[in-house]
């Protein structure tokens, strides 16, 4: 009798959120990919791969963020089988919202599930670093935090490896603007300084704190105050089309803050949903871009729970 599909849902993220670079991340409502998969006898054996990006994405299961991840979890776990995998895309390559960080996370809770959830939360998430670091060129967890948890996550130390969990306050509402424009993460990381300044140092600690502050206590006022980037977002500005227009659009338009997502390219942006549905944000960022001869697809949406059973 052929074993039973068992289908997961690993949402997008938003990584870095102003001064937490590779520290900060959480997850959001929509888009998601959504991963399948059965036991079979041994290995792993990636049957199709669909969505947004899927021709650009390997079926060879150890170049695959799926794949690699649900095989770090099959061996942790002592498992005696391997797993059957279908991937279905919904967050685009290159996106700057997490979509090898879903696709690891979804391969590793999927295996997680079918090892009987044998691994802790933070051993649960190396598992999906490992296909990061693999995939993206280095060790980062802010992607796959939040994806696997749920909420608002801190990578508290990498070693040793420990992660935070905040909910965050439920008037915080996200517009997503993805322009038409392709940054690889690896290619973003390239770019970034290898040394900062003391001055640096002291103004992300002290906007950290207080986006950690604003997040635990549901201020909005000083979360949109708190998400600055001295660093990393200055260097990866110029891979960005139109980044500085996009954030001054959505500021204007009530926006709490706006800021680069990640690696790029897409632009985040905060609102209270007490005060505003965030439709104006983001067809003011849509707007801007078209007037610019440029495509930008947009989501309206809030943060999430983090990966499921579907």
């Amino acid at each position: 009798m052929a074993e039973k599909w068992i289908k997961v849902a690993a949402p997008a993220t938003i990584s870095n959120i102003g001064p937490g670079f590779d520290i900060f991340g959480m997850a959001l409502g929509n888009p998601y990919d959504i991963i399948e998969g059965r036991k079979i006898e041994k290995g792993i054996v990636i049957r199709e791969v669909s969505g947004p990006g899927s021709e650009s994405i390997p079926l060879d299961p150890e170049k695959n963020s799926v794949g690699i991840a649900a095989a770090e979890v099959l061996k942790r776990c002592n498992a005696d089988f391997g797993i059957e995998l279908k991937i279905k895309k919904g967050i685009r390559p290159c996106s700057g919202i997490g979509s090898s960080g879903a696709s690891a996370a979804g391969g590793a809770y999927l295996a997680h599930i079918m090892c009987s959830e044998k691994l802790s939360d933070n051993e649960l998430v190396l598992c999906a670093a490992h296909a990061e670091n693999v995939t993206s060129g280095g060790l980062h967890a802010d992607n796959v935090a939040p994806c696997i948890l749920g909420g608002f996550t801190i990578i508290r130390s990498y070693e040793p490896f420990e992660v935070v969990r905040i909910e965050p306050p439920q008037d915080l509402g996200v517009v997503v603007a993805m322009p038409d424009v392709m940054v690889s993460t690896m290619e973003s990381r390239r770019v970034l300084p290898a040394e900062v300044t003391v001055k640096d140092l002291v103004f992300h600690v002290g906007n950290a704190s207080c986006l950690v502050h604003g997040m635990e206590t549901g201020d909005l006022g000083l979360i949109g105050r708190s998400v600055k980037d001295a660093v990393f977002e200055p260097a990866r500005t110029h891979l960005v089309p139109f980044l500085k227009e996009a954030e001054a659009t959505a500021m204007s338009l009530g926006a709490k803050a706006s800021f680069l997502g990640g690696s790029g390219p897409c632009v985040i942006s905060f609102f209270s949903r007490e005060m505003d549905n965030g439709d104006a944000i983001a067809n003011g960022i849509k707007k801007m871009y078209n007037d610019n001869g440029m495509k930008c697809d947009t989501w309206v949406t809030v943060w999430g729970t983090g990966c499921k059973r579907l």
